[in-house]
């Protein structure tokens, strides 16, 4: 009893630390990454890491060449280039997970890619904030990387359309895919095909993963990986913004329902659109990419954004209740790389956010309105250099999304910036 008193104490604490908005989910103390396959070779491949103070980092992983220990400093934050090496190879279990441990709280980002003609990134989610059930944002050419933190993690893929290979069995439709993952190993499912859409991934103890899809090429020359770290089934939402983008003329919308019947509707310039999803359903939608949109569904959804570029990248969308009140990040060092950060804030807040300590509207290039129950948003773009950024707000109570995505001729990317999450519930026995 006592120790399930203690439990309850500490997660009484952390619910109300998050209330307060002094948790995010982009800020951790221990992190563990991983970098899905795409469909051409990867060259490169790089971690970013920032922090509001100075500290030490730890990296370490059974895969060669990885351990490290980082001095890292709050003013430039730090870049750590790997072997490509280190990228997922098929369908199967691997020692390549990497473990990022600090002494106080970092962001950590990931990026990979060739010099030509694909790359993405994603903000990876500290381990607090995993989960144990997650819902799947894939569709065709679809991927899907699980990570574990702890030994004898038993992970379960069920709900997918149609065959899958994995590690030389053949699942058909109905099947489960069980797996036994030790600290640090990854596994990998991909497939050509739409099939492991309306996937669900359940496991006895929390696990980090990335989905997406590990190509979509809007022409035979481009090849673009398109993936996120998503959060845990406990921590999707319900309300979001979907801001316009640069340097493309249209988007996809893709909605990823959650085991329940829903109904998602789409409101914009010249768009508004509903549709009821079935259980394991997903929908999609296309639109012009120089407005911002209202999502929103009567469950929660995973919302994700295509901007079709010269070579197109995934967004998960955060929700307007994942959105933070501070965000230091570090941008992608790809030569060439043209960055941009997209702020979501109600109109009546805005006035006290700035960037690297000047107001936002010194960087403005381009400013949008939405109103969303009878609150107006403002969605602010604006350009930002190779490098580190610190967007942040005065008051703790006020929050604020921020999506950063980037391109040049070639490739592109984007993520959000950071995600505020609740804390993994555990239950604690007797």
């Amino acid at each position: 009893m006592f120790f399930k008193i203690i439990a309850s104490l500490c997660l009484l604490q952390s619910l109300q630390t998050f209330a307060k908005g002094q948790i995010t989910g982009h800020g951790g103390k221990r992190h563990v990454v991983m970098f899905p396959a795409g469909l051409k070779p990867v060259t490169r491949a790089e971690i970013l890491i920032s922090s509001l103070q100075d500290t030490t980092v730890r990296m370490n992983s059974k895969f060669p060449g990885v351990d490290s220990v980082l001095q890292v400093q709050s003013d430039v934050g730090a870049v750590v280039s790997l072997s490509s090496e280190i990228v997922l190879d098929g369908n199967k279990r691997e020692d390549k997970g990497i473990f990022i441990e600090s002494d106080h709280p970092i962001s950590v980002y990931g990026h990979s890619g060739d010099e030509c003609c694909e790359g993405e990134g994603f903000l990876a989610i500290p381990v607090d904030f995993w989960g144990t059930e997650y819902d799947i944002a894939t569709h065709i050419n679809s991927t899907v990387a699980v990570v574990a933190v702890e030994d004898n993690t038993e992970v379960i893929a069920k709900g997918f359309w149609a065959g899958v290979l994995f590690e030389s069995n053949y699942y058909a439709n109905g099947d489960n895919i069980t797996f036994i993952l030790s600290a640090g190993q990854t596994a990998q499912l991909q497939t050509p095909l739409g099939y492991l859409l309306g996937t669900r991934l359940h496991s006895n103890k929390p696990i980090g993963v990335i989905s997406g899809q590990y190509y979509a090429s809007p022409s035979r020359s481009k090849y673009n990986q398109m993936i996120e770290f998503i959060p845990p089934a406990s921590s999707i939402g319900k309300n979001f913004i979907v801001p316009p983008f640069f340097n493309t003329t249209y988007l996809t919308l893709h909605y990823y329902n959650m085991g329940e019947d829903n109904l998602v509707t789409t409101k914009g310039k010249n768009v508004n659109r509903s549709s009821r999803l079935q259980k394991r359903g997903g929908y999609m939608i296309s639109a012009g990419a120089s407005n911002p949109y209202h999502g929103f569904a009567e469950k929660p959804v995973i919302l994700t954004a295509t901007p079709y570029t010269i070579s197109p990248f995934l967004l998960f969308v955060p929700s307007l209740d994942q959105y933070s009140n501070n965000y230091k990040f570090h941008t992608p060092t790809k030569q060439n790389l043209t960055h941009y950060i997209v702020l979501l804030v109600k109109s009546k807040d805005e006035s006290g956010i700035t960037i690297d300590g000047q107001t936002i509207y010194s960087k403005v290039e381009s400013l949008d309105a939405l109103l969303i129950n009878d609150a107006i948003y403002l969605v602010i773009s604006a350009e930002v250099s190779t490098g580190q950024h610190y967007v942040t707000h005065p008051d703790p109570n006020v929050t604020f999304g921020l999506i950063l995505y980037g391109f040049d001729d070639t490739q592109s990317y984007a993520y959000p910036v950071g995600l505020r999450l609740p804390p993994f519930s555990v239950t604690v026995a007797a």
